[in-house]
Order: structure tokens, then sequence, then C-alpha cells
């Protein structure tokens, strides 16, 4: 992963900057919320993005993604 993009919380724990923010916004975000918008680091992304790619292909549809849509006014994708 790009230096700057995380926050480290002790030996084994880490977070992406941004996320722990009022209005998360993970730092590695490129691009407008709702128009277009990608992983910067897709390739190099932590395992709980790739764990969250598993759970729902890329999230769609989950209430996690509804949540986040959510957050910036979106309505939940079908």
């Amino acid at each position: 992963m790009p230096d700057g993009l995380s926050v480290e919380l002790n030996d084994s724990l880490a977070r992406m900057r941004g996320t722990d923010h009022a209005r998360p916004r993970c730092a590695a975000l490129v691009g407008t919320v709702g128009q277009a918008a990608h992983c910067g680091i897709y390739e190099w992304r932590p395992g709980p993005c790739r764990e969250f790619g598993l759970r729902a292909p890329m999230g769609i549809g989950d209430e996690a993604c509804a949540r986040a849509r959510a957050r910036h006014g979106l309505a939940p994708l079908a």
C-alpha cells in the first residue's frame, strides 16, 4: 500500500486514512461519489476491502453499500 494512506493503530492493526472521519471517505477513493468514483489502489487494497468484495461482488446491494450511499445522499442500488 502506498505510504501515507493508512494510519497505524498498533503493531498488527491499521485503518485507511479518512475512514474515521465524521463523513468517512477513504483516502484511496478517487473521483466524485455518485458520479464516477473508484479505488485508486485496487491492486494493493487491504484485506478488509478484499473481504468486502468477496461477501458481495463490488459491495453492490448489501447493507454496508446502502449505508455508505445514504451517507452521501444516494439511493440504494437494486
